[in-house]
């Protein structure tokens, strides 16, 4: 996607990486031979391992946030590039800006956040050969940060990309962060959110989670179908 200028576009940063559940929160209560017996409990502790929560944040007020789902290596990969870049000279991302640098003169002007495909990310890397035209590499959201974090230029998204997370029906009672979880979260993971929500009436909240499982079922979108793709592209 095109963008002459930054009108319309918000600078992020990345804020922090974590796992997606905190272990120690999930099990505290149960004892080993309790979590060897619970299917559920397993699940999230075998998918915390592969799945870790990034919460990218607006550099300037009102600070908005932006949570995305990247896996082990990417989180490895990108924690090492914003904190220690001369670590990662070896690095596929970094040779590559190398490479159009000394042959190309093109050097990173931008990386773009500008939409999302199936609940997945759309991200774009902008270069700027040296006669001046700007080349468009469409790449996942954290080769982007990378590329940006490397090539020392600006991330950003899409503003409106940034509103609205939250419809109107469910402001008063839960969060963007709750509202951006869910988007991340395994089906199974929804339904029993749905239940504890149910539980303690908080009504708006279960029927937020309601359209999030509905709308993956009208998109085929199953924990099956998202680990046969994931299966297939390895």
């Amino acid at each position: 996607m095109e963008f002459k200028g930054n009108e319309g576009l918000t600078e992020l940063k990345v804020s922090y990486i974590t796992e997606m559940i905190n272990p120690v929160e999930l099990v505290k209560d149960l004892t080993f031979d309790e979590v060897l017996t619970d299917a559920d409990k397993m699940d999230m502790l075998m998918a915390n391992g592969y799945n870790y929560k990034m919460m990218l944040e607006e550099k300037e007020e009102p600070h908005r946030n932006f949570m995305a789902i990247i896996n082990a290596d990417e989180a490895d990969l990108l924690d090492v590039s914003l904190d220690a870049p001369e670590a990662v000279d070896l690095s596929v991302h970094y040779q590559m800006l190398k490479m159009l640098k000394e042959h190309y003169g093109a050097t990173v002007e931008k990386a773009v956040l500008w939409g999302k495909e199936d609940q997945v990310p759309q991200t774009s890397v902008y270069m700027r050969k040296a006669d001046g035209t700007v080349v468009e590499l469409t790449v996942k959201l954290a080769d982007a940060l990378v590329l940006a974090t490397l090539g020392e230029a600006p991330f950003y998204i899409r503003t409106e990309m940034l509103e609205n997370r939250v419809p109107d029906f469910a402001k008063k009672s839960v969060s963007h962060l709750q509202a951006a979880l869910l988007r991340g979260f395994p089906m199974f993971y929804l339904e029993k959110e749905m239940e504890k929500a149910i539980r303690e009436e908080n009504y708006e909240y279960a029927e937020l989670i309601k359209r999030e499982m509905q709308a993956r079922r009208e998109r085929g979108e199953t924990d099956d179908s998202l680990e046969e793709e994931a299966n297939e592209k390895e």
